[in-house]
């Protein structure tokens, strides 16, 4: 299911170590239904990207399975596929002959895609011979079953948001019943103050009157504290440098007093004054906006990631050794340097110099930290940019291979 998913919302091709992982899994556990399947979601993939040719080899190559497993459903779904690929490659004799063999397999199984396509794959290929009529029959019979097969789909939506209603209803009873009780217990305590003498009532009023007002201070003053706290970067939407600095050392804080390790990583984007003046700032603005989520998607929820200023970027990571911290900061330029500019209606490369450091390399202080990793990130742009340095007090570049022996 993942794997069609991210298929379908094209986040993986054929080619993805992903599918190779997902058929290896379930061809150790011999699972060979979910291997076809795999296969023919692949296959899909193929003929949608009109690779027929490796569409066709890798749909034969998992045909004989199919066939011996001998389950309706994807034995249909593979004849239609054969039959779209065979149309596609111009071979209309086997392409018909896949698609009457699809309609076969699909008689019991209802509405389904593969009915669809084999019908509309008849019906092309007996439009292209010059067989109207047929071809109007075979129109007809895929209009039928697509409407059949979108009232299915829409019967089992409707189902699913009828049920989502029923559960929204009986939540809304619930909470209706709920106030009632409440209602009545108020209602009865109100009858039993009624009861009680106006001296009772008036100390009772003033200390409502008094919680009211506490509760006014609290709300006035936390109002007053949100409202001096600026404390997203209104262009990135992450946070910006003065409540990233409270955060920052508040963590470092905790982590000192726990003897927790914590890491800190600082970058900065490689010749972005250049992309300011040859597309705009507008195009640098899209830039910074694009390098603050890829690097928020590497990330942790507890990481605190800000933009400190211009281009640059610093993050805070607490419990996170050196060797993490590194990866992480690879992780990050890997990000950086694939993103797509196509949107900002330019063609340009996107890159990022950054520095590494942790509290064993640089102890406990903010400013300690981000001075030593912007001194790794200068490094880095006088090796050539592009790259991940971890702060050395002899200045020399470590690798992560170095850096774990060194720590062994």
């Amino acid at each position: 299911m993942a794997i069609e998913a991210k298929l379908k919302l094209n986040q993986l091709d054929e080619k993805s170590e992903q599918i190779a992982e997902a058929i290896k899994t379930c061809q150790q556990s011999n699972e060979h239904l979910m291997v076809t399947i795999v296969a023919g979601y692949t296959a899909t993939k193929l003929i949608e990207t009109r690779k027929i040719p490796d569409a066709l080899e890798l749909l034969h190559t998992h045909l004989e399975t199919v066939l011996k497993i001998n389950y309706p459903p994807v034995t249909s779904r593979y004849y239609s596929l054969l039959s779209q690929a065979y149309f596609l490659n111009n071979e209309s004799t086997k392409a018909d002959s896949y698609a009457h063999l699809s309609l076969e397999m699909s008689v019991s199984l209802g509405n389904n895609e593969s009915t669809l396509e084999a019908y509309y794959i008849l019906f092309q290929i007996a439009e292209a011979r010059g067989d109207h009529q047929l071809a109007l029959d075979y129109h007809k019979k895929y209009a039928a079953a697509d409407k059949a097969y979108l009232d299915d789909v829409k019967t089992k939506h409707l189902a699913f948001q009828l049920a989502q209603h029923q559960a929204t209803e009986q939540k809304n009873q619930i909470d209706l019943l709920d106030k009632q009780n409440k209602l009545l217990r108020v209602e009865q305590q109100l009858a039993t103050t009624e009861a009680e003498n106006n001296r009772l009532f008036i100390s009772l009023l003033i200390s409502i009157i008094t919680l009211l007002g506490f509760w006014a201070y609290k709300s006035w003053k936390t109002q007053q504290r949100l409202k001096q706290l600026a404390e997203y970067d209104a262009l990135t939407k992450v946070y910006n440098r003065g409540h990233f600095t409270q955060l920052a050392e508040d963590a470092l804080k905790y982590c000192a007093s726990s003897d927790i390790q914590l890491s800190c990583i600082l970058f900065d984007l490689d010749r972005f004054k250049q992309i300011n003046d040859n597309y705009g700032h507008g195009c640098g603005d899209w830039v910074l906006k694009q390098v603050a989520q890829v690097c928020q998607a590497q990330g942790r929820k507890n990481d605190i990631f800000a933009r400190l200023g211009g281009e640059e970027f610093c993050m805070i990571l607490p419990s996170c050794d050196i060797q993490t911290a590194l990866k992480l900061a690879e992780s990050c330029r890997v990000a950086i340097s694939q993103i797509n500019t196509a949107d900002s209606g330019y063609d340009f490369c996107i890159t990022a110099s950054l520095g590494v450091t942790d509290a064993n390399l640089s102890g406990y202080s903010l400013d300690k930290l981000t001075a030593d990793a912007d001194t790794a990130m200068y490094q880095s742009k006088r090796n050539g940019r592009n790259r991940v340095t971890v702060f050395s007090p002899q200045g020399e570049q470590m690798s992560l291979d170095a850096l774990s022996s060194a720590h062994l």
